[in-house]
């Protein structure tokens, strides 16, 4: 049971109510934003110089960690020279060893060949110095003059060029 009196006496005082928490709320909207204000003059005065020293003092801590890993990472790219690569090395070589296929075997049998075609033309070039040799040996042997002219007749000549006859090579024979 409830009375229209009572009704608008609950709207009243919702009313009322709700216009405190309104003022409440804005108190607190001041407040928030007087606080973010004091924060950011706390942070302009106190929190700027501690980022600063930071800044700085990380600053410092990355040079002192650069300078104590510079020579360590020295040390050991001069490890994996003198030790690692050349063990890296010797494994390449021995398996592209192993993956080269077997060379095939050299016939013998062109070098013989030529050898004995060479050898052949050499001996016989010897024997034609030779033969020429002994030919001019004898050409000057039977000539008593060299220069002069075959005494005898021109008949006589001509038996001579009929019993002699001459090779391909200049060799003369007579029968």
């Amino acid at each position: 049971m409830f009375s229209w009196s009572s009704s608008q006496d609950v709207k009243s005082r919702a009313k009322a109510g709700a216009a405190l928490v309104q003022s409440s709320a804005n108190q607190a909207k001041a407040s928030a934003a007087r606080a973010q204000e004091l924060a950011r003059e706390v942070a302009a005065t106190q929190v700027a110089p501690l980022a600063k020293s930071a800044q700085e003092s990380a600053g410092r801590g990355l040079i002192e960690a650069r300078a104590w890993t510079a020579p360590r990472v020295e040390a050991g790219g001069v490890a994996v020279q003198e030790r690692l690569a050349p063990a890296v090395s010797a494994a390449m070589v021995a398996a592209a060893r192993r993956i080269e296929p077997p060379k095939a075997r050299r016939r013998r049998w062109p070098f013989i060949v030529a050898g004995v075609v060479v050898l052949g033309a050499g001996c016989a070039a010897a024997a034609q110095i030779l033969r020429s040799k002994r030919n001019t040996e004898f050409v000057a042997a039977t000539d008593p003059m060299p220069g002069s002219t075959p005494s005898g007749s021109p008949a006589d000549h001509q038996e001579m060029t009929d019993t002699a006859h001459a090779d391909v090579n200049g060799q003369v024979r007579t029968p």
